[in-house]
Parts: C-alpha cells; structure tokens; sequence
C-alpha cells in the first residue's frame, strides 16, 4: 500500500483521532483507507463532477489532489467527531435538512423523466397566452428595497398597504428592519406567469414583492426597453417552461397523496390555519 508524505498538522490530526484497526488495503472502488474509513472511487468521480469549473491539465495530477482534498476532509470530519460535533443538536438538525432536500431534489430529477416534451400545439398555444414572456418580451428598469425575510410577520402585512417604495422604507424603518436600496434590471422571461400577470395588472408606480432565497424584494417600474425575439428563439423556452410547469404539477399531485395518507399533529399552536392539531394535515 503506497503511502504519501503527510504535513506536521495531519500527523497531529491523526494522533488526535486515534489510530483505528486498518479497514483492509485500498483496492479495487477502495482508492484509499483513511484510519478504517473508505474512499472509494465512485466518491472521487462525485467529488470530480461536482466541481463549478472543469479541471484542465494533468488528469491524473488532478485526481490525485482531488483525492487529498478528500483525505484532508474526511481527517478533519473525524476530528469534529472525536470532539462531538456529530452529536450537537444544531448538526442534527443541518444534517437532516440537508438529507432530506437531497432527496427531495434526487426524487424531482426521477419524476422529471417522466415528463414528456410538449408536442408543437401545445408550445404555440403557451406563446400566444403569455406573450410579455416572449413575443414582447421586455427587459425592466427597476428601483429595488430589499431586505432579509423578517422574523414578525407583522412586518409583511404592514407592508401590503404600502402604495409606493418611500412608503415601504418608512414602514421598514419603523418595524427596525435594515434593507438596501438601488437599481436593478428585470427580463420579463424571468419572471413566473402568475408573477407577470399580476405585475401588469398593478398601476403605474405600483410596488410589487417577488420573495427570492430568504429575502425580499420590492420593486416598482420605471421603465422598460424591448427585447427583439423570434418563435425559432422562444420555442424552446417555452416548451421548457411547459415541461417545468406540468413537473410542479406531478409533484404537487404526489405531495397531496401523500398528505391524505399522512398522519401529522401538531403542537397547540403550530398548526397551519384551518388545519386541527391533531387531526391529519390534509
């Protein structure tokens, strides 16, 4: 088993954790053995096609520091361990998100299979009833408040009866909310269906919310420069958007099955309106 040189911090590491009974030799899918624990080939090539950029160079180099990196974190995750970290009830929690929103999103991929490619009627009759998505598409100038998603919700309904962006910051300045304010550009073709059609039914100068990755923010038109397309362009945008739509749709019918079939209580007090504490959550 060859062994390669190790820095003085990963001797220590090592001394740290303790030297376990040696897991067997690192053959075959096993391209290392870190004090008993396996790396195996298939985690290498996960870790390899997880990168943002595709490493260039020498391949095999490559690998190979790759393959360290791996080595250096799996010492480190053992030392969190031998301190008790896996234990703490913060990384149970992160860890049970973490595992359940892998498969949630590794489920969605399986069902996305299933989904076909809508056929060309069905393209032209989605282009002709959402042409501010393609046809007249436009690319928005906007004025923007934005801030993280407040902890009261107080703050949201006071919000709903703001009528213009200085309003909004008063109403912010007076919950203590920090937010920042600027300029911003928004493509129509970014934004969802239901979103755009309740944007242009708004008056002019209107503020309208699109809630993004824990924050909010608020945005009002001022004004707007056309983006010149063509069907062979927008085709294939649309049948993506179709082909994402009917995808929500599937899941959304696999989520209701499941809740009519689910056996949920809650706490007094923590149940979602209109649904009881200890009654199922459908």
């Amino acid at each position: 088993m060859k062994r390669t040189k190790t820095s003085r911090l990963a001797l220590l590491v090592i001394g740290f954790v303790g030297l376990q009974a040696c897991g067997g030799e690192p053959t075959g899918q096993v391209i290392a053995v870190v004090n008993g624990e396996e790396i195996t080939q298939a985690e290498l090539n996960a870790e390899i096609s997880g990168l943002s950029v595709p490493p260039t160079g020498d391949k095999e180099e490559i690998r190979r520091q790759i393959l360290q990196q791996l080595v250096d974190r799996r010492l480190m995750a053992q030392v969190a361990k031998e301190e008790g970290f896996d234990r703490d009830p913060e990384f149970i929690n992160r860890e049970r998100k973490m595992r359940e929103e892998l498969l949630v999103r590794m489920y969605g991929q399986k069902v996305a299979k299933t989904v076909g490619i809508p056929d060309s009627a069905a393209v032209n009759r989605f282009l002709a009833e959402n042409p501010g998505k393609f046809s007249q598409r436009v690319v928005y100038d906007v004025d923007q408040v934005v801030f993280d998603f407040p902890s009261d919700p107080k703050v949201l309904k006071a919000l709903e009866a703001d009528k213009s962006l200085a309003e909004v910051e008063k109403t912010l300045a007076r919950f203590k909310v920090d937010f920042s304010r600027g300029t911003n550009k928004m493509d129509s073709a970014s934004v969802p269906v239901a979103a755009l059609k309740q944007i242009h039914s708004l008056p002019a100068g209107e503020p309208f919310v699109i809630p993004t990755q824990g924050r909010i923010t608020v945005s009002v038109i001022t004004g707007s420069s056309p983006v010149p397309t063509t069907e062979q362009d927008v085709a294939p945008l649309a049948a993506q958007e179709i082909r994402a739509a009917n995808l929500t749709k599937l899941l959304q019918t696999r989520l209701d099955d499941a809740k009519s079939k689910a056996d949920v209580t809650y706490q007094d007090g923590f149940a979602p309106k209109n649904v009881p504490s200890t009654t199922k959550a459908n």
